[in-house]
Formats: C-alpha cells, sequence, structure tokens
C-alpha cells in the first residue's frame, strides 16, 4: 500500500513526466514514487499529451473537395516560417 498522500512534488511530476515520454509503466512508476496509482494517472496522461506533436496539416478543415485553412493552422504555419536572409545592397550591383 502506497504510504504517500498529498499533491504531487514539482520533482514527482517531473519524474513521471519524463518516464512517461520513454514508456514506462504506470505501476512502475507508482512503485518508484511509493504513490497510488489514480495520484499518478493523471500526470502520467498529461505529460502523454504534451508529448504527442500537433502538426499543421491536422489543424486544416477537410470535406469533400474542399480544404480550409482554419485560424490555428495560419497561426501555426506563421510561427514555423524561416526569416529570409537580406542582402545588403553593398552586395548588389547594377547592370550598365
Amino acid at each position: 500500500m502506497a504510504s504517500k498522500r498529498g499533491p504531487l512534488s514539482k520533482a514527482e511530476k517531473f519524474y513521471i513526466s519524463e518516464h512517461a515520454k520513454i514508456g514506462k509503466g504506470i505501476d512502475e512508476i507508482a512503485a518508484d514514487l511509493d504513490r497510488p496509482l489514480k495520484a499518478i494517472e493523471k500526470c502520467y496522461t498529461c505529460a502523454q499529451k504534451e508529448g504527442a506533436r500537433t502538426m499543421v496539416s491536422d489543424q486544416f478543415v477537410r470535406e469533400k473537395g474542399c480544404t480550409i485553412m482554419t485560424e490555428n493552422a495560419s497561426s501555426m504555419s506563421d510561427s514555423k516560417k524561416r526569416v529570409s536572409i537580406q542582402t545588403s545592397r553593398d552586395c548588389v550591383t547594377k547592370v550598365k
């Protein structure tokens, strides 16, 4: 039986999230931290959701014969754009 009670500490939450990323089971984590399964499950599922990456292509609305870019997809694509390199005017030569 688990002896610890109360809210999880920051260190315990970090331990759970890191071990959730590598695929360690809830039972093993609960045994390591000496905590009940219910306390671990909530933090474990949140860590798995954070680990899943959201793709821009998942944010499009697709209907039969039509695809619409949502506001969320637009903002995600804007944030991932690379900044183009600006050429200085000293390097540009005009042809006479």
